[in-house]
């Protein structure tokens, strides 16, 4: 059973979702950590004390590996009950030209189980490399791909220029495409946010770094980038211009532009425009490292 929370759109209707493109960069992840800017140096629940600020987070782990059905309960238990996590798809599924077994999507399936037991599955994301060109038999894998995963809500993010006419075939599984802000090249896909149809909308931001895209020392470099609240503030007016549909039932808004966590950053400053800032108090760390924030905003009640 996949999740429910789009069963009933008129009580889902303008549903806001913002947050972050994962939520754990300690130290030993090289530059850019989060402790010490926006989590607290001692030892800290990262996950219970993100929620304290935003309601939904993207996770970047399945990515990499399938999540033990325990790690994904842990998470379920240590979040609030209107929390909701968005899933990105193990690579096997995107980076391995269509290679996968039915044991490997079993268990990708079985890891992300408490989450839909839990009511806090938002959905999976499937995110191709941009050398993902659109030909018969990518879209072949593709949709074959989707049709696996036909029981759930799915968003995709198609990166290459060749994609742009994909929204039909997305329909026809009941995707959604990913919308993405970042540097756009010659061969990058071009899209606008009210094209992008289906009942949720899913952004993801991944800075505007395009000096350091492709020529990096180091990959965090390509992220590091802080939106400024003026480049933020054109999609706040076009997204809630287009929540007014009562076909959308969510917006998921993630920001990847993890390095010292400036996705937090944005993440807040988003939210503000949207009409919905912040209420928890924002570490005074973390606001002297962004200042911008002293307006994003808002004090708890005293």
């Amino acid at each position: 059973m996949a999740s429910n929370l789009f069963i009933e759109p008129k009580d889902n209707t303008g549903v806001w979702r913002v947050g972050t493109s994962g939520w754990s960069y300690p130290p030993n992840t090289g530059p850019g950590s989060w402790t010490g800017v926006f989590y607290p140096l001692s030892k800290t629940d990262e996950l219970k004390f993100y929620s304290r600020y935003f309601n939904a987070v993207e996770i970047n782990s399945t990515f990499y590996r399938p999540c033990n059905p325990k790690t994904a309960e842990s998470w379920t238990r240590r979040t609030p009950d209107h929390f909701e996590f968005t899933v990105k798809a193990w690579q096997q599924f995107t980076h391995n030209k269509g290679d996968w077994t039915s044991a490997e999507v079993d268990e990708f399936k079985s890891g992300i189980q408490p989450l839909i037991e839990a009511d806090k599955l938002g959905c999976i994301l499937f995110q191709f490399p941009a050398s993902f060109r659109h030909t018969p038999e990518t879209a072949d894998q593709l949709k074959s791909l989707l049709e696996l995963f036909a029981a759930y809500p799915k968003a995709v993010e198609l990166r290459h220029r060749s994609w742009g006419d994909a929204l039909p075939v997305l329909q026809n599984f009941d995707a959604v495409p990913a919308f993405i802000d970042e540097p756009k090249f010659k061969d990058s896909i071009r899209q606008e946010i009210e094209s992008m149809g289906g009942r949720f909308l899913y952004l993801r931001f991944h800075g505007r770094k395009f000096d350091k895209w492709w020529r990096h020392e180091h990959r965090n470099e390509r992220y590091d980038y802080l939106y400024t609240p003026e480049e933020i503030e054109p999609y706040a007016i076009r997204l809630k211009s287009i929540l007014e549909s009562k076909d959308v039932q969510r917006a998921y808004i993630f920001f990847n532009n993890h390095p010292g966590a400036k996705a937090v950053a944005n993440a807040v400053m988003m939210r503000a425009q949207l009409g919905i800032p912040v209420i928890a108090e924002l570490p005074e760390k973390f606001v002297e490292t962004y200042p911008e924030l002293k307006l994003e905003s808002s004090p708890p009640d005293s």
